[in-house]
């Protein structure tokens, strides 16, 4: 929730995207999309709609989909188990500091932009992703309650991109401040850093997808 953040990086959310969207603009093809019309304007839509995001992804601990999130399931707090490794052997994740009450599919939302890379996104792979999620999670969930649950998918995607506008939300107060061409190139090997923050086709994927998204939420809040 925002009253958890940095005052600082809400208040300077427009002058960030300002300096993030005129280091990036006309570096190659895929960063055309930084001069859409609604796009120019994604830092000050990011700021309007942040308080009700948050609102909408910060459940009751006894909402009906509200689960243990993890907070920062970003790629380097996930051990996976090696080849030679027993097929029933789960991953083991790590920091747990910014666990809490929330939906479970905000750290699916940070982890498929965090360790994907925008083409694996592309023909169905986001959609094949987020229903193997939703699938384990009615799955588990039944086998505990000893009855059918689901987790209905008009609900879960609107979760989702609740989600990922407020990951733009905090990588844009955090990181893209400073964030330059020089800096993503820098920083392309770095799997503890999430992908959005050093490769630019990854980013501008984001940030199509998530124009999209706020546009679903400003009619919402219109309506």
């Amino acid at each position: 929730h925002l009253q958890f953040r940095n005052p600082k990086e809400l208040q300077n959310m427009v002058s960030s995207w300002e300096l993030f969207r005129g280091n990036f603009v006309g570096l190659n093809e895929k960063t055309k999309i930084l001069e859409k019309e609604s796009v120019v304007r994604l830092g000050q839509r990011v700021y309007d709609m942040a308080e009700y995001v948050s609102k909408e992804l910060t459940p009751k601990w006894d909402d009906e989909y509200a689960t243990l999130v993890h907070g920062d399931y970003k790629a380097m707090n996930v051990f996976l188990p090696s080849d030679d490794a027993a097929d029933d052997k789960p991953p083991i994740m790590i920091d747990f500091s910014c666990a809490g009450i929330g939906y479970g599919i905000s750290d699916v939302g940070m982890h498929i932009c965090h360790a994907n890379l925008a083409e694996d996104l592309e023909n169905g792979g986001e959609e094949e992703l987020l229903e193997g999620y939703l699938t384990a999670l009615e799955e588990a969930v039944s086998r505990r309650k000893g009855e059918s649950w689901t987790y209905p998918r008009d609900v879960a995607l609107r979760h989702y991109q609740l989600a990922c506008i407020d990951y733009l939300r905090f990588i844009l107060g955090r990181f893209w401040r400073t964030a330059t061409p020089e800096s993503f190139e820098k920083k392309k090997a770095s799997k503890n850093t999430t992908l959005i923050n050093r490769n630019v086709d990854a980013a501008m994927a984001f940030i199509e997808k998530v124009d999209k998204y706020l546009e679903v939420f400003e009619q919402e809040i219109k309506a």
